[in-house]
């Protein structure tokens, strides 16, 4: 019986174990991905399960942390965020048109100023990392998650993605609503981002917001915000995963003038709420502005023309 009960207690510790290197690695297999991919090749197994072992601190007490681990953690997302935010912004820049981009005027480009650097880069080097935090410690401590790779199907994968994602997204329109109705709200806490009419630098003026605006974005839209109504067992970190990258990138692209349409995303969706102001509360998907009756199509046609008018009435006082 003792020897049993060893044996037990041995096997619970291993499984911790597993379970501590699933989380770590489902959370920073992008640094390891765009590691491999700049090297050209991949890690051998032993390599990668070393670098994913120096990970596994994530999920435990802080107080444990050595002060090398307190520095590495946040760069294991910072790392990840800038690398996506590249992607963006190499789309905007290679793929943007005058010709094909959405029509913007005068408040388009306008010059940053010290606020707005100061907000783009504390949010990118403190808040992300906290809110990543926050992430980590509210996935490994729920029920909801399963860590087997050999456990991944259809329903706890790509439909446990498609309730997630699609769950905190109306996590975050109900927030929004709430900022936009109250005054003093607004004015405190999403004033600031709104000073973009029409956003244009991608990942910069995502960022480019109160932090407090960028905190409860990055709670609302996370799978924090949703992960709780899910039932114990239900959703792979896979899913988890791609909920956090896809979020990340399809918001930067929101905040660009690319035309872009890949049928439940579209960049004039966010355009148009930076555009008037009073629609289009969610933040990646028109399902929950259709449902609730907030909707509105950005008039690209009228914008057109409108600058087309206003271009040739200048053209003449010249």
């Amino acid at each position: 019986m003792i020897f049993v009960a060893a044996v037990e207690r041995n096997l619970g510790k291993m499984q911790a174990r597993m379970r501590c290197y699933a989380a770590a690695a489902a959370a920073c297999g992008i640094v390891a991905a765009a590691a491999a991919t700049v090297n050209g090749t991949v890690a051998p197994a032993a390599e990668e399960s070393q670098f994913m072992a120096m990970q596994k601190f994530m999920v435990e007490p802080v107080s444990t942390w050595s002060v090398n681990q307190m520095l590495l953690f946040p760069w294991l997302f910072i790392i990840p965020a800038e690398i996506l935010g590249m992607i963006s912004s190499s789309l905007i820049y290679f793929l943007g048109s005058s010709k094909t981009d959405l029509p913007y005027g005068k408040t388009t480009h306008v010059p940053l100023g010290s606020t707005d650097l100061q907000y783009i880069w504390f949010n990118r080097l403190v808040m992300l990392p906290f809110i990543s935090f926050l992430i980590v410690r509210t996935v490994w401590n729920s029920d909801a998650i399963v860590y087997d790779m050999d456990q991944l199907n259809m329903m706890n994968g790509l439909v446990a993605f498609i309730i997630v994602f699609s769950l905190s997204d109306l996590t975050y329109y109900t927030g929004h609503r709430i900022v936009h109705k109250h005054k003093w709200l607004y004015v405190f806490v999403h004033k600031h981002h709104h000073g973009e009419a029409e956003p244009i630098r991608g990942w910069a003026d995502t960022c480019n917001a109160h932090p407090t605006d960028f905190f409860y974005t990055g709670f609302t839209t996370s799978p924090m915000s949703s992960l709780w109504l899910m039932p114990a067992g239900s959703v792979h970190i896979v899913a988890i995963a791609a909920c956090l990258w896809i979020n990340s990138f399809v918001g930067s692209l929101g905040h660009c003038r690319l035309d872009l349409n890949w049928g439940v995303f579209n960049t004039r969706f966010h355009a148009g709420h930076h555009a008037y102001s009073t629609c289009n509360f969610a933040q990646n998907i028109e399902v929950w502005d259709r449902l609730f009756g907030t909707y509105r199509d950005l008039d690209v046609d009228g914008k057109k023309k409108y600058l087309a008018e206003k271009q040739a009435t200048d053209k003449k006082v010249e």
